[in-house]
């Protein structure tokens, strides 16, 4: 992954692209635990900006994380702690939840152009990171705040960490406006949570 600063440039260089789903993530059950028919957390990024991700250090940007297949989002939300160098835990009780909807200003990292510019591959883009993390910001999160920063993406598209053919997309809540727009599918109108929101 390029410095900071040169990061910074070339991210001014990679044009965004469309991503059209629907999309797939899986829940802790845990957050569709809320008072009355909306279920906040499921796209706010809260959960995320605590505890941190591949793309977000904690504390950083609100980001939520879904992906272009359940089998994919599966993988990614039974399986958090595999790769990443920390001990695998029990499995919590998780809900998949379908996310229609489409995202208009995306930074890809499944093309090979895009990669180079930022300077990284594919490798560093799964490499385990938690234990990186406890130390400071992890190449990736590098990546994410810059990403984030300069304005011009709402979501950086990569590969799954847990599902070698799988793709993961993080989203910075904050920055979906529209004609970008993400919604809960579900038919019962019970789970009414949208970015923008």
């Amino acid at each position: 992954m390029l410095p900071a600063g040169e990061l910074e440039a070339a991210l001014a260089t990679v044009e965004p692209v469309a991503l059209a789903g629907p999309f797939f993530r899986t829940i802790a059950f845990k957050y569709l635990r809320a008072a009355g028919r909306v279920a906040p957390n499921i796209l706010s990024g809260v959960p995320g900006r605590e505890r941190g991700g591949r793309y977000n250090p904690s504390g950083g940007a609100r980001t939520t994380y879904i992906a272009e297949s359940a089998e994919t989002a599966l993988s990614e939300g039974l399986r958090p702690f595999l790769g990443s160098g920390v001990a695998p835990a029990l499995t919590r009780p998780l809900v998949m939840l379908t996310v229609r909807g489409q995202l208009h200003r995306v930074l890809d990292l499944l093309d090979p152009q895009a990669q180079a510019r930022v300077g990284t591959n594919a490798a560093e883009l799964v490499a385990p990171y938690l234990l990186e993390a406890l130390r400071g910001e992890t190449p990736t999160q590098r990546l994410g705040r810059l990403t984030y920063l300069s304005g011009r993406f709402e979501a950086i598209r990569g590969p799954s960490a847990q599902r070698p053919t799988g793709h993961t997309i993080a989203v910075f809540s904050e920055r979906v406006v529209v004609p970008s727009k993400l919604e809960v599918y579900d038919p019962d109108g019970i789970l009414t949570e949208e970015l923008p929101e």
